[in-house]
């Protein structure tokens, strides 16, 4: 730029620039507005919902208040005005919910203080303003997600119509994959992190069973024969999270959909004379068995107890 405002600090790196938008505080929000899905099997399901409001489009950061649990911000969504649903995703089965901190640009919210900097772009908006709490980024980093969040299987399930229980097939499709990341956190670290990265994993299950209401005779059915055969395919949908540690940021997968499909058919004879067939399906399909969007996820991490 020929005019404008630029601070560095001593590593060269901008604090402020009248070219750029820096983030500021614009609501803080401690606990989630609803939760549209609250599931404690395949790892432990939680989808929350927090209502921001906001002129511009937010940018949100969340706290991880469990050590053991992933999060993840799967959607951004206007519903009206400058009104927000922003969705997070969280594993496991604990109740302690993230806080939400809601960031934007300067022209996100309304300062109440009257004296502080406020610089401004070449189009005459805001770029800073000292009197709406800038961002202050404690530190970042760039993580990717393993390729498959469960490589193997423990255990079988029913073949029969879906009909294993929901805690048996959530149980066998727990994601157990991350990957692992050093990294100095803050007192209170809070999170940017928007989970792009996605995977499927499915798993099929075949039964088959023939009877006989007579007796066989050199393989062959000397009576009424029939043909049974039974599919089942058990599936999960994954979104990536992130769980942090003392020092450490883990990059694994929480599960966000879930669901079976199966398949029924049924042949039959009688001295070898076809008598018809019958077939059903029902359940839910999976998605295609694959993993997408693995590129890098950048983490931006800040200190929320200066917010609070």
């Amino acid at each position: 730029m020929s005019y404008g405002f630029l601070a560095t600090n001593n590593s060269n790196q901008v604090l402020i620039s009248s070219d750029t938008r820096n983030l500021h505080l614009v609501q803080k929000i401690s606990s989630p507005t609803s939760i549209t899905l609250s599931n404690g099997n395949y790892g432990g399901i939680r989808v929350l919902v927090y209502r921001a409001t906001c002129n511009v489009t937010p940018v949100p950061f969340f706290t991880m208040p469990s050590t053991s649990d992933y999060y993840g911000c799967t959607r951004v969504n206007n519903v009206g005005g400058n009104q927000w649903d922003i969705e997070i995703l969280k594993s496991g089965g604990a109740y302690d919910y993230p806080e939400l901190y809601v960031f934007a640009d300067a022209r996100g919210s309304s300062p109440t203080d009257v004296y502080g900097m406020k610089i401004f772009r070449d189009d005459g908006t805001a770029a800073f303003d000292s009197r709406l709490s800038p961002l202050v980024v404690a530190g970042g980093l760039s993580v990717t997600h393993p390729s498959n969040p469960k490589p193997s299987f423990p255990y079988g399930l029913n073949a029969h119509n879906c009909e294993s229980s929901e805690a048996d097939s959530g149980g066998m499709l727990i994601p157990d994959q991350y990957n692992t990341y050093s990294v100095t956190l803050p007192y209170k670290p809070m999170f940017f992190f928007p989970s792009l990265a996605q995977a499927e994993r499915e798993s099929l299950f075949r039964a088959e069973d023939e009877a006989c209401d007579g007796v066989y005779t050199k393989g062959n059915c000397i009576g009424f024969y029939r043909y049974y055969k039974w599919e089942s395919t058990y599936w999960a949908f994954y979104r990536g999270g992130l769980r942090r540690g003392v020092n450490q940021v883990f990059a694994g997968w929480i599960t966000a959909s879930f669901g079976c499909n199966w398949t029924y058919y049924q042949d039959g004879g009688v001295l070898g004379i076809g008598t018809g067939s019958n077939s059903g399906s029902g359940g839910n399909g999976p998605y295609s068995n694959e993993t997408l969007n693995l590129s890098a996820a950048t983490v931006i991490i800040g200190d929320a107890s200066r917010y609070d």
